[in-house]
């Protein structure tokens, strides 16, 4: 009985083992999976699956009703338009009795009939085809409800085409709420790494030159406050260099690496971002006016108006029924466009935002308002130094290949000769006379 007792116990503890084993793996497998999620490809993924399944529900719950109204709607007009032209008639046969009349009664029905066809919001296509193809196109196709799902998730929302259905409009609320944050996110997220990307393109581009020139400026002012007029190190200079802890004699050159490892923090011009602003623009509108058949102040207002959210929904994409492939394709490069274009946006609004916090505090720190950097201060040290020692020094000039003055020779026991390493060197041969 307690041999069976114990193999019970064994057994169960392989069991819970085992199972803690598969808790750890998930655990370590969700862990996985978030960092993922949550890394930079990771969110542009999610923002680009989000969009292309709100496409598919929104064509699903809309594309039906779409047609319904449709044929609502033709059936109004119809009854309608055959009235109008009636009248219409029964007006052209008395005109040349009256004609000051029958004109002022034509315009009334027309007036009219134009009223009840702006209600009933209809254009007059075949609404009973819809779909076929030679047909009209469908308005909440994949291509228009994949556009409505990026111009809500991004907040642009033109207004153009809205659901109209219960459910429809249901799913759009939970849709915003759920792709507005992670859109928000992504933007966030890359913006920040195109800025930091953009900065150093540009730093290793743009600025290569002087920031390498400046580097030198300053190295030459510290040289130049250790060493007098003629370029000859002074003894507080070759203390500087060469003592070290404890009094002795050291070189010490790990300052120089030091110095050298320094980054200075590159800041972009304004310049440099608006241009970058006004290239991407310059490229949608180019694409646009070449796909809508738009002219260059048409597209690029379309392009401004989208990247910056504003929406107003007077120029949107959509003069072709994007039915067929090439349509589709258009559609796509159009939602990826307005996708990147707010992350360059992101990524200029922060460019922009440290220039100015930048000059704002250049200018509170030349007013006194604000106090400097110890780095500032330290590298102003240094050249006001430099000056004074130029015009103030009087001293004993050393010269960097003279022996070391007495007071600066190294303290401390006497260094023994080195030892040669070797057979033994034979004494010399007696000199024969």
């Amino acid at each position: 009985m307690m041999k069976a007792d114990s193999q019970r116990n064994e057994e169960q503890m392989e069991e819970e083992k085992l199972k803690e084993m598969k808790r750890a793996k998930m655990r370590n497998c969700c862990k996985k999976v978030l960092k993922f999620m949550f890394s930079h490809i990771g969110l542009c993924g999610m923002v680009i699956a989000y969009s292309v399944a709100g496409g598919f529900i929104f064509e699903h719950l809309e594309r039906h009703n779409e047609k319904t109204e449709c044929l609502k709607a033709e059936q109004k007009y119809l009854p309608a338009e055959n009235s109008t032209v009636q009248k219409i008639i029964e007006i052209a046969q008395i005109i040349k009795e009256n004609p000051e009349e029958a004109t002022q009664a034509t315009v009334k029905i027309i007036q009219r009939f134009r009223k009840h066809v702006l209600e009933l919001n209809y254009d007059g296509k075949n609404c009973s085809a819809m779909g076929e193809p030679n047909g009209p196109g469908y308005r909440w196709s994949f291509s228009g409800a994949l556009l409505f799902s990026v111009t809500v998730i991004t907040t642009i929302g033109y207004g153009n085409i809205a659901p109209k259905t219960y459910w429809g409009r249901l799913v759009c609320i939970a849709y915003a709420l759920l792709g507005i944050p992670l859109m928000l996110l992504c933007l966030a997220n890359i913006g920040d790494v195109m800025a930091d990307i953009f900065r150093f393109v540009y730093g290793k581009i743009c600025c290569c030159g002087c920031c390498r020139k400046k580097g030198d400026k300053n190295k030459d002012k510290e040289n130049e406050s250790e060493t007098g007029s003629k370029g000859r190190r002074t003894p507080e200079a070759w203390k500087k260099q060469y003592a070290g802890p404890g009094g002795q004699v050291v070189d010490d050159p790990e300052d120089d690496d030091e110095e050298e490892d320094e980054d200075e923090k590159i800041s972009v011009p304004l310049t440099i971002t608006m241009a970058v602003i006004a290239g991407y623009i310059f490229m949608g509108s180019l694409l646009f006016g070449v796909w809508e058949g738009w002219d260059a102040l048409k597209a690029s207002y379309f392009c401004f108006v989208t990247i910056s959210t504003i929406g107003f929904g007077d120029v949107v994409p959509g003069s072709a029924n994007f039915e067929n492939a090439e349509d589709q394709y258009k559609m796509v490069l159009s939602a990826i466009y307005m996708l990147f274009g707010m992350a360059i946006l992101s990524m200029c609004f922060s460019l922009i935002q440290e220039e100015i916090v930048a000059k704002f505090k250049w200018v509170g720190e030349k007013m006194g308002l604000l106090e400097k950097d110890e780095d500032q201060e330290d590298t102003e040290a240094i050249e006001k130094d430099s000056d004074d020692k130029k015009s103030n020094f009087s001293g004993p000039i050393v010269d960097p290949r003279a022996p070391l003055p007495p007071g600066l020779m190294k303290k401390g026991p006497p260094v023994p000769p080195p030892i040669r390493k070797g057979p033994p060197i034979p004494p010399p041969a007696p000199h024969k006379f």
